[in-house]
């Protein structure tokens, strides 16, 4: 996991999601999420972003994959109109791995086995990435019944946990 932050493990589909000119660069194996609300069928808004919080939490994101590609920049640091291709877990099956927040937390097997079944997010830092970008982790703590990643396994040698997401991290405002 050099340079992707994080992956996308066993059953996915690939979308190209929609970003309009001037957001915030994107690299492989980063997350996107959107901020669109329905109202009568209608979307808010129809486009993505690269996730700069924490995410995804049911009933705010709308989680968009993991970046499969760099996106085509306008400027450095900033996207030219185009639609990127993500991988999107199958809600509950396919997984996203990514090294542990604190790897300190998952570094023995009772420790991971603790966490199996907890509920989380995916965590966000402005820097600290080996690129000098953003870096993402797993939060290995629970925060919240609407955290949209439950833990499923991990790797307690390489400091990674496996989630699978909810399918109301893709389509969370019906009413």
């Amino acid at each position: 996991m050099a340079k992707a932050d994080l992956q996308v493990i066993g059953p996915n589909a690939a979308f190209g999601r929609y970003l309009v000119a001037g957001g915030t660069a994107i690299q492989a194996g980063e997350p996107l999420h959107g901020l669109a609300t329905l109202s009568s069928g209608i979307s808010s808004d129809n486009t993505m972003v690269l996730a700069a919080a924490d995410t995804p939490v049911i009933g705010t994101h709308r989680f968009g994959g993991i970046a499969l590609a760099p996106s085509k920049n306008v400027a450095a640091g900033t996207v030219a109109e185009q639609f990127l291709n993500t991988a999107n877990p199958v809600p509950y099956v396919g997984r996203i791995r990514g090294k542990a927040e604190t790897a300190a937390s998952v570094d023995t097997l009772t420790e991971l086995a603790l966490l199996i079944q907890d509920v989380v997010l995916i965590d966000y830092a402005a820097t600290g990435a080996a690129d000098g970008g953003q870096l993402y982790t797993i939060k290995e703590v629970g925060s919240a019944d609407t955290s949209g990643l439950e833990i499923v396994g991990g790797n307690i040698a390489l400091s990674t946990l496996d989630v699978t997401v909810a399918a109301q991290a893709y389509r969370h405002d019906v009413s």
